[in-house]
């Protein structure tokens, strides 16, 4: 064993085999790269991803009482979607719209977020603060938004989509 150890043809082919192996493996290396998927690269300036679209009316049931709900649609601005309802009462003025639909929405578990600083909601106007069920964001507004309305409100996500 130790003569064959020593031949010149023995160390030549042992050498060959090393190299031959050293290569494949180096071969089968750059094969796996080459076919995992690339890292994500961040998307060009100027090329965002559209908005994800605005809650659907849905999402605040139906209107309380005598009034009634109009979807005026979505719109988009600043990366962000939001849709624009008008309140119809006949009976009620803008104010009283407004309350309405909050007192009737946190009756039906919705949470009410204040501006900083304040505490009871009894000393904040109702268009000042916003309503959440978690997943939507709704602010009322004395201002109607169409025609034939008395109030409005606005619906959009509670927190960006991911």
């Amino acid at each position: 064993m130790m003569a064959l150890l020593r031949s010149r043809m023995t160390m030549y082919v042992l050498a060959a085999l090393v190299t031959v192996g050293m290569v494949a493996t180096g071969a089968v290396g750059l094969f796996t790269m080459s076919s995992a998927p690339a890292p994500k690269s961040p998307a060009p300036e100027g090329s965002q991803q559209p908005p994800a679209p605005a809650p659907e009316m849905s999402e605040i049931g139906e209107a309380p009482g005598d009034a009634s709900y109009t979807d005026l649609g979505q719109q988009c601005e600043g990366g962000e979607c939001y849709r624009l309802v008008g309140i119809a009462a006949e009976d009620l003025d803008s104010e009283e719209a407004v309350d309405t639909v909050y007192d009737h929405l946190l009756d039906k578990g919705w949470g009410q977020t204040l501006p900083q600083g304040e505490d009871d909601p009894d000393d904040v106007p109702t268009e000042q603060t916003y309503l959440t069920n978690g997943s939507v964001l709704l602010k009322g507004s004395t201002d109607p938004y169409g025609p034939d309305t008395t109030a409005g409100l606005m619906l959009t996500h509670a927190q960006p989509p991911s």
